[in-house]
């Protein structure tokens, strides 16, 4: 009895177990690196499930002449011929000084008069000049005059003509140097202005004790004025002789024009930046500029050559020394491909080895593909 009792019990709870539900599996998070494709190693790509490609973005590249901008502190400047400057040309003593800082003057006005010892000197050599040369100019016409007559010797003519070139030469001199001092009488030389312009410095004052050779006075003239752009070496290969350049002036309400004109030969050693000359293309805004103010420049620049560009959300840097992107060898499969990069500009990578025309290259969400890389920035 109790034998019939267990078995009917055993096959109860057999019937039980084979009715009841099924335990449901786990939901867990989709993993983006899942696939219902065989699993791939490193080495053939990731495989990208279907339904998480939503999420990236894969764009076809082509070789294209990549434009991009360069910015660089800038200043105003006179152009090098537009700056002349007046000095002493002797030892002396300022009289007076007749102009100040700001003027606009005419070519030929005094700036100031100076007296010196050394300029009476050089006059009075003049006149002295003038009168040997009067001197050896009656000799030999005395001499001319013997000869006709008969009663003259040839070598007293011949000293006669010796002598008036001397006297020439020593007049010719002393003028030359009387006119380097300028205008004046007795001692006081009168300074004046060389050109037109304004005058943007005053070493002179009245009374003041000056050497030969030192500088009074510089000028300026107005309207010859450009920008020059400090760019640094890396930039350089980016610009050209006419690119355009818009500037940003603190004193100007509007951006302002111009060009580039000149690029300079050499590079200050220790910021490693080069002179970049800029033309204002609108004239009338130079009568709002004045030397010495800071701007900030834009150079449009276009480079000559094709190449491939990305944006940075495309570049991957791999254990800290790779650069990598993750190019689409099939499709949900992906590669991470090597790649050699220039610097990150204005949001975009210039790719100089790694990749070829048509490559399909993820360019927004990489990193969903490669957790352990870092973005490029």
């Amino acid at each position: 009895m109790r034998y019939h009792f267990l078995v009917l019990f055993t096959v109860v709870f057999l019937v039980a177990c084979s009715e009841s539900t099924p335990l449901e599996p786990n939901n867990k998070p989709a993993d983006l690196s899942a696939s219902n494709t065989p699993p791939k190693n490193k080495q053939d790509g990731i495989a990208i499930a279907a339904q998480s490609l939503d999420y990236l973005t894969i764009e076809a590249i082509h070789l294209k002449a990549t434009t991009t901008s360069v910015q660089a502190p800038a200043r105003v400047e006179f152009r090098e011929k537009a700056l002349s400057t007046v000095g002493a040309v002797v030892a002396g003593r300022l009289d007076s000084v007749k102009i100040q800082v700001g003027d606009r003057i005419k070519a030929g006005t005094i700036l100031a008069t100076l007296g010196s010892p050394e300029v009476a000197q050089m006059r009075s050599d003049v006149a002295r000049a003038q009168a040997e040369l009067n001197q050896a100019q009656d000799r030999v016409r005395r001499q001319n005059l013997m000869q006709k007559k008969g009663v003259g010797l040839e070598i007293e003519l011949q000293e006669a003509n010796t002598a008036l070139k001397e006297a020439q030469a020593d007049y010719a001199r002393s003028v030359q140097d009387t006119n380097l001092l300028g205008t004046g009488t007795g001692q006081t030389v009168a300074l004046r202005a060389p050109v037109d312009g304004v005058v943007l410095k005053v070493n002179a004052t009245t009374g003041a004790a000056v050497e030969a050779g030192a500088v009074l006075f510089e000028l300026g003239e107005p309207n010859a004025l450009r920008m020059v752009a400090d760019v640094f070496e890396n930039d350089l290969h980016f610009i050209e002789v006419k690119d355009e350049v818009s500037l940003i002036l603190p004193s100007v309400p509007q951006p302002v024009n111009g060009h580039i004109s000149a690029i300079g030969a050499t590079m200050e050693t220790d910021l490693r930046r080069t002179p970049v000359y800029i033309d204002i293309d609108d004239p009338k805004v130079l009568d709002k500029l004045k030397p010495g103010m800071f701007a900030k420049a834009t150079i449009k620049g276009e480079l000559s050559e094709q190449q491939v560009s990305l944006p940075t959300t495309a570049v991957l840097i791999k254990d800290a020394k790779q650069t990598i992107v993750y190019v689409e060898v099939s499709e949900g499969l992906f590669k991470a491909r090597p790649i050699t990069a220039g610097p990150a500009r204005d949001g975009v990578v210039a790719v100089y080895e790694g990749l070829s025309e048509g490559d399909r290259v993820v360019t927004k969400g990489a990193l969903l593909i490669d957790g352990e890389a870092q973005l490029l920035l």
